[in-house]
């Protein structure tokens, strides 16, 4: 797929599968596209699944200072996106810095939604999220990747996932940058930290009415369930699914993916009955 100019100022690199109702995944914190392959593998028979790379990320443009990136910015570049490829409107599904995008895409652009998945979410960034984010934020300030992915992978993975798929952990921390073609930059990295920091949506989330799923992880350190309950609690008509288990971690869309894609999917489905 090409890279393309928004008028928001990035040009960005997107990839389209499948057929059906369009679908647009948001990936988190310094993620890029390939992130959502095995989600992508299990939706793209039931809907045109769109993913892309959001500023920061991959092949699209890292603005050079990290206070420029926020939560709206990154929304309207989904917006911009979705409106370059004349789709008027989207089932819309974002994990954990892109939940956090998809509730300002929400909040927004409500009239380009038709559902709205929130997994690993939060609605505002209090003191102990912002020390924790401080905690992964101090190695890359130094240039220090290495040590940013594996601070980084205790929060977000499971014991199970240290402990018991050695690996695996050494595959993820080489995927992150030596065999990524396409590695997040510091100025990048930094701007999404910074929007996580300053994200916060709590006394507007009451404005979504779209169908939406809310999930969590029993087992996910770095934003624990708490987070996703109290943004249920702005949510009236929410649905949520609390995910259980060894390896209901932070990215048990990755450790536990079987579970995850039936389950999510099966709700999306439902939708469309």
């Amino acid at each position: 797929m090409p890279i393309i100019s928004l008028p928001t100022g990035i040009d960005m690199y997107y990839e389209i599968n499948g057929q059906g109702p369009p679908l647009l995944l948001i990936m988190g914190t310094a993620a890029d596209h390939t992130t959502w392959a095995s989600q992508v593998e299990a939706y793209k028979s039931d809907f045109t699944v769109i993913t892309y790379d959001a500023r920061g990320t991959g092949q699209s443009t890292s603005p050079p200072d990290p206070r420029g990136y926020n939560m709206r910015v990154l929304a309207d570049d989904a917006a911009a996106l979705l409106k370059f490829l004349g789709i008027k409107s989207a089932h819309i599904s974002g994990l954990s810095l892109g939940s956090a995008t998809a509730q300002e895409f929400a909040i927004n652009y409500p009239q380009m939604l038709d559902s709205l998945q929130l997994h690993c979410t939060w609605g505002r960034s209090d003191e102990w999220f912002c020390r924790m984010i401080d905690s992964m934020e101090l190695p890359v300030i130094h240039d220090d990747f290495a040590s940013y992915i594996r601070t980084a992978l205790l929060w977000v993975a499971s014991p199970n996932f240290i402990n018991e798929r050695p690996d695996d952990v050494a595959a993820f921390e080489r995927g992150f940058i030596l065999e990524n073609p396409h590695p997040p930059t510091k100025q990048g990295l930094l701007g999404h930290l910074f929007a996580d920091k300053t994200h916060n949506t709590l006394d507007r989330l009451h404005t979504i009415k779209v169908p939406t799923l809310i999930s969590s992880g029993e087992m996910d350190w770095q934003v624990p369930a708490r987070y996703g309950h109290e943004v249920n609690s702005k949510i009236k008509h929410a649905d949520f699914l609390l995910f259980t288990g060894p390896r209901s971690s932070h990215i048990a869309f990755h450790e536990m993916p079987d579970e995850w894609n039936q389950k999510t999917l099966n709700w999306m489905k439902n939708l469309l009955l």
